[in-house]
């Protein structure tokens, strides 16, 4: 996580427009079978394995992987480190009331943070101009975006041509968790790196990905299996 931070932190120093994507299995899976997808991946700047499934996946193939990057701990280490640094913030997600909520929540733990702007996540093809507009005239350094896989990263490849010193990265729920509309898996789930689970059962209608994640740690099995020395 160290190492991911410092990266971002090292991309806002040599200025240009960069894109951190978080990866779990069933993003994995999706960008692996679609090839807008696999396009958008191949031009990301960096990529975190945030998914507890992708460190095991690593260890079964015998080429693991320092650490997982939890997406809500990654993000608070770089607000931190932005009110040190004096970076400046946008916010684009959830709902406008909740965004509001993720930026008090924010500032009430570290008050001298720059969130230069936020808007929410639901907006239609002609607010949406505004909104790049927007986030362009603040001239933030960092924008986090949580649209939801993958929406936001096929957002974020659509549009960083307009900026010039900018460092999008995807954070997925982070933000409706921080405003406090989406609990934390309790920490068991945390620990064990079921967290993944935890959302998949206090929201049914995601049971489908249980089919993806499925899928993906019976590939990796296989390959484990009869990978070729």
């Amino acid at each position: 996580r160290q190492q991911a931070v410092y990266r971002v932190i090292k991309m806002i120093e040599d200025k240009g427009v960069h894109h951190v994507i978080t990866l779990n299995p069933y993003k994995l899976s999706r960008i692996k079978s679609n090839n807008d997808l696999r396009l958008i991946s191949d031009k990301a700047d960096m990529h975190l394995a945030s998914g507890a499934g992708l460190q095991w996946a690593a260890r079964m193939l015998k080429n693991p992987i320092k650490e997982r990057v939890a997406i809500l701990s990654f993000m608070m280490e770089i607000i931190r480190l932005a009110e040190i640094k004096e970076y400046s913030i946008f916010l684009v997600g959830g709902k406008p009331e909740t965004a509001e909520r993720a930026f008090f929540n924010i500032k009430k733990s570290f008050p001298n943070i720059r969130i230069v702007g936020r808007h929410g996540g639901y907006f239609n093809s002609d607010r949406e101009k505004s909104v790049i507009e927007a986030i362009r005239k603040s001239e933030a350094n960092i924008v986090f975006v949580g649209l939801g896989f993958p929406k936001e990263d096929k957002w974020i490849y659509r549009f960083k041509s307009e900026f010039k010193n900018t460092v999008f990265i995807s954070v997925g729920g982070s933000i409706d968790t921080i405003s406090g509309e989406i609990k934390k898996a309790p920490p068991y789930f945390m620990e064990n790196g079921l967290d993944w689970f935890y959302r998949i059962i206090t929201k049914p209608w995601r049971i489908g990905r249980l089919f993806i994640l499925a899928y993906f740690f019976t590939c990796v099995i296989f390959k484990r299996l009869f990978k070729t020395k």
